[in-house]
């Protein structure tokens, strides 16, 4: 697994950065392969791309294509990392998700159409709910932002949850940090990044 940064010029529509990724990485494309997460971070004096996946991408390419040239664009290994997660750790953490819902629209039982959590207490809820799936507990969030991602015939609402989360297990939590969590994945949601804690 990697971890990618890319100081990024201009911030196209998700559909367009997911284009460009999937040309970055080279070889044969397989659902294994294919599975990338990313993330734009609007920080303070910067636009970053983050990119989770199990192959190192062309950076360059990137750049190129949407970045600037700078010396925090890397990829690292994201393995070593991963393990030293542990159980009964707390981190701080960034989650850009899509949260949810399925309404039933009759009574035979099936799924029916999604909806998008639109309060910020549902918002919250949905978090409480998928970090039990994940194996970590949310001591402390906000909604740090919450938009409408639109691009052809698609919207996605994005909600980025910033906060405090403690591991309580370790094997799944990992699963999260590489694999993400909730839908829209293709279109810069599902990212979970963590860091330390300030003692």
């Amino acid at each position: 697994m990697y971890m990618t940064r890319v100081v990024l010029k201009r911030v196209p529509p998700p559909n367009i950065i997911h284009g460009i990724l999937s040309a970055a990485f080279p070889g044969e494309r397989n659902r294994e392969t294919n599975e990338n997460l990313w993330r734009v971070d609007d920080l303070e004096n910067s636009k970053e791309l983050l990119i989770v996946s199990p192959n190192a991408p062309e950076l360059q390419r990137i750049v190129r294509e949407i970045g600037v040239l700078d010396a925090r664009n890397k990829t690292l290994d994201y393995k070593p990392f991963l393990g030293r997660i542990d159980q009964g750790q707390t981190w701080n953490f960034r989650l850009c998700a899509n949260p949810v819902e399925h309404k039933k629209q009759n009574r035979n039982g099936k799924r029916g159409k999604i909806y998008a959590l639109r309060s910020v207490t549902e918002q919250l809820e949905w978090l409480d709910r998928k970090s039990a799936e994940h194996g970590f507990d949310v001591k402390g969030c906000s909604v740090a932002g919450d938009t409408w991602k639109v691009f052809d015939a698609v919207r996605i609402r994005a909600v980025t949850f910033e906060g405090l989360l403690a591991v309580d297990n370790a094997e799944k939590f990992r699963v999260a940090l590489m694999k993400g969590i909730g839908r829209g994945k293709a279109y810069g949601c599902g990212l979970l990044t963590i860091a330390r804690t300030q003692v």
